[in-house]
């Protein structure tokens, strides 16, 4: 069953993909002529196509030598990259659930898939106080099967934690059970975690946290930012390689997992370092 064409008029992206399909049929070529342009599947194409897949910079280079069309497709991209993005959030929400390996740098609070359920409510509530958020209850429960769904199946984790967002977030019980998760989280065999001291700034990292998602199919993606929902799903594979080369670099400055646990042990006496 071919996939219907997005909607051009949606996005920047959703016109990519339409005007893909329409320069394969106007040249009577199949899907599996494009795939061999573009190297990648049939499959592929047809997410390509379908606006479930976004092109990257390799496939509009390709494109562009093959259709002779100036270099538009490299041209568009890069106004994409800038615009706004009808799928990512199910595309995130897909990527975090597939992931089979994360590598995650956090900057300002615990991340997905770390919080504890009382500290997760603590930062909705933050929001519902504030009139971004309707539904605490409901939105508690969604966070917790997403970070359920993304500890399934025991992926690697690679989390490098800025030391500021261990601060408190809460009531004291709650924040001495959410860095005694953290502790034993550290602690299985799939799991790394490893604080970046303060003494670190600047860093390549100081602009926003980011995620880092390597997929069943060994494709890469990532994802950038975050704040007030808003953030960037990459799935270009030399950006996603970049934000990685970003990842190694903090994780290089930052404490072994040794002293991340050591750390972590007192939290409790350490408060004053992150008022």
């Amino acid at each position: 069953m071919v996939r219907p064409s997005p909607d051009p008029h949606e996005s920047i992206y959703a016109f990519m993909a339409y005007y893909l399909r329409f320069l394969r049929l106007q040249r009577g070529l199949t899907q599996a002529d494009l795939a061999k342009i573009l190297n990648c599947s049939i499959g592929q194409v047809s997410k390509y196509e379908s606006g479930d897949k976004q092109l990257g910079t390799r496939e509009c280079t390709a494109l562009d030598k093959t259709f002779d069309t100036g270099g538009v497709f490299t041209i568009w991209l890069g106004y994409a990259k800038l615009g706004i993005d009808a799928n990512a959030p199910s595309r995130l929400d897909r990527y975090q659930r597939r992931a089979i390996e994360h590598y995650m740098f956090a900057s300002n609070y615990v991340p997905l898939p770390f919080q504890t359920e009382d500290y997760t409510r603590g930062m909705l509530e933050a929001g519902h106080a504030a009139g971004f958020l309707d539904d605490v209850d409901g939105a508690l429960e969604r966070r917790m099967e997403l970070q359920d769904a993304m500890l399934d199946g025991r992926p690697e984790i690679w989390a490098v934690l800025d030391q500021v967002a261990l601060r408190s977030m809460g009531p004291p019980e709650v924040m001495e059970a959410q860095w005694e998760h953290l502790l034993q989280m550290g602690r299985l065999f799939h799991v790394s975690i490893r604080i970046l001291p303060l003494r670190a700034a600047p860093h390549v990292g100081i602009d926003g946290p980011f995620h880092c998602f390597t997929l069943p199919n060994r494709r890469h993606a990532a994802f950038s930012g975050g704040a007030l929902g808003v953030g960037r799903v990459i799935d270009d594979q030399v950006e996603a390689a970049a934000v990685a080369l970003r990842f190694n670099r903090i994780a290089a400055r930052a404490w072994s997992e040794d002293q991340s646990r050591e750390y972590l042990g007192g939290m409790s006496e350490r408060l004053d370092e992150l008022a």
